[in-house]
């Protein structure tokens, strides 16, 4: 073990006198645990909420939307590509259009998608959200009328259940209806299912539906309201594929779900980050602390270092010396923290400390969702900051005057 190291160490725990400095050393030691493990468990707390928020949506948006105002040949070329793309699950052209429906005085504005019978397929990831009937390619109860199914807000809005019958027109049909005063035409469609995905934007305004439905409302405006709709198979290459897709085909608008949740997606970012910002005050006073405490460290041992000076130790010795104090309780503080934010996130994720009520909330105790990156990140960051705030007090140390000091004693 080098010198400048047994000395540093002495002068964190001196066995003969525990002192002021002692004290703060210790504290700054324990405000780096504490503020390493809250990062690391806070970060961990919003990654599974953000993983699970994500999911939800991703449970009904497309991974990426492609709203297609293409020539027939560009057209054919895009389905080509999507058709010869093994990132690509599955596609699928859908009908996508704003319409009005109504059933008996209940009246709503709400989002209808279409697909064709032969493509209901690409719905099946509505599967674990329904909660009443479903939304099979069996024929629908009344074998004249399209079928759909709608989310849980909606039904309750209109006050229907599957085996129910609502109206659709749209808004145009409507104003021309008042500009003429005649009556606008009529659609009905059967309730198949009920789904909840305890998203409001999706419990309350979403239809989903088939292509006999979309025709008869959009009439002439159908072949415009179609765009085509991808799922991946590694949502990590998101924002690869939607690059590529933009290079392929630059007359297409094409989005990916960030894009369709960009103010959802900024929130949770910004959660995080201002989350993060506060917490890491935390190490920031904690490293203030070191700081502090190498300051009086020095103060107190100008003597010995003049007397090391006196006896042949150079600079670079005293800077490591102390650098070596900073070094330890930094690296060790962030190594504990981190080891101890890991451990709560365990704990939690297999005992559940922290339990919520689930008959409110679509979970049973608080998630946490461990990100390994985070918590090299955060434990090297703690680190660096600790050496920088050691940098300054080891060099006036190793500057000090020897004959002035050696004088003052």
């Amino acid at each position: 073990m080098k010198t400048e190291f047994k000395i540093a160490i002495r002068y964190i725990f001196s066995k003969h006198s525990f002192n002021f400095i002692t004290i703060i050393n210790f504290i700054s030691l324990i405000g780096i645990t504490i503020g390493v493990a809250a990062l690391i468990v806070v970060l961990s707390i919003f990654n599974a909420f953000q993983s699970l928020a994500i999911k939800q949506i991703v449970g009904f948006d497309p991974h990426i939307k492609i709203e297609s105002n293409l020539s027939a040949k560009d057209s054919s070329s895009l389905l080509k590509y999507l058709q010869n793309n093994s990132d690509i699950e599955s596609f699928s052209q859908v009908s996508e259009s704003r319409l009005i429906c109504f059933k008996n005085n209940s009246i709503r504005v709400v989002n209808l998608l279409a697909i064709s019978d032969s493509d209901l397929s690409f719905f099946n990831n509505l599967g674990p959200y329904f909660i009443v009937g479903n939304f099979t390619n069996e024929r629908a109860v009344i074998k004249t009328l399209p079928k759909i199914a709608i989310g849980a807000g909606l039904a309750d809005a209109l006050h229907c259940l599957p085996g129910d019958t609502i109206n659709f027109t749209t808004p145009s049909a409507i104003e021309n209806s008042l500009l003429t005063g005649s009556i606008p035409n009529f659609y009905q469609a059967v309730i198949k299912g009920i789904f909840q995905s305890n998203v409001k934007d999706y419990d309350y305004s979403y239809v989903f539906g088939s292509y006999n439905l979309s025709k008869a409302v959009l009439s002439d405006k159908f072949q415009s309201s179609l765009i085509y709709e991808i799922r991946l198979n590694n949502l990590d290459k998101l924002e690869q594929i939607t690059n590529k897709l933009k290079s392929e085909f630059p007359k297409a608008n094409i989005l990916n779900w960030k894009d369709l949740n960009k103010e959802y997606y900024n929130v949770m970012k910004f959660e995080k980050m201002a989350t993060t910002f506060i917490l890491g005050l935390i190490v920031l006073v904690a490293i203030f602390n070191v700081f502090a405490s190498l300051t009086m460290t020095i103060i107190e041992k100008k003597k010995d270092i003049s007397i090391l000076r006196a006896i042949g130790a150079t600079q670079n010795f005293i800077q490591f010396t102390y650098l070596y104090e900073g070094i330890f309780v930094g690296s060790f503080g962030s190594i504990l923290g981190g080891l101890l934010g890991v451990l709560l996130c365990y704990g939690q994720t297999h005992f559940k400390w922290f339990r919520i009520d689930n008959t409110k909330y679509i979970m049973d105790s608080i998630p946490v969702l461990v990100n390994y990156y985070d918590v090299v990140a955060v434990v090297l960051l703690s680190f660096l900051l600790t050496i920088l705030a050691t940098i300054y007090p080891s060099m006036k140390a190793s500057k000090l005057n020897i004959i002035e000091n050696i004088r003052e004693e």
